[in-house]
């Protein structure tokens, strides 16, 4: 369906499938909306305007069904760390950063988090966690 076409006389102009799959493809031709999907944040919706919005806007709607992995990060010492891409518990695998300076423990598109590591007179200069 060409959803522009016609657009000024819908209402009356349009059958029913094309209204429904304008509504669906292009937010064009649809019923008054009991919802305005573009308001708020979609985790505090009510779960009819959640439903409602997935089905009619493609907005709101749960992820589709991702696999998560859960995996861990262990730091300890000065310091010692296990990756979350390592394989294993095996400490005597653990990387060891031994100078100062800031790092990046995890880093994507969505999270960050650093580390800094700063040797002091007690591990005679050798970087040790003290923030």
């Amino acid at each position: 369906y060409d959803c522009n076409a016609g657009f000024d006389n819908w209402k009356a102009g349009w059958s029913d499938e094309k209204k429904v799959y304008c509504c669906a493809h292009a937010s064009r031709g649809c019923p008054t909306a009991p919802y305005d999907c573009d308001a708020g944040l979609a985790n505090a919706w009510s779960q009819p305007k959640k439903d409602w919005c997935c089905t009619n806007q493609q907005k709101g709607c749960p992820p589709k069904n991702k696999k998560c992995t859960n995996k861990k990060c262990t730091l300890w010492g000065d310091p010692h760390i296990i990756t979350f891409d390592q394989v294993g518990d095996d400490k005597n695998q653990a990387i060891s950063f031994y100078g100062d300076g800031d790092f990046h423990i995890v880093r994507s598109s969505t999270v960050s988090i650093m580390g800094r590591f700063e040797g002091t007179k007690y591990t005679e200069g050798l970087a040790a966690t003290n923030q």
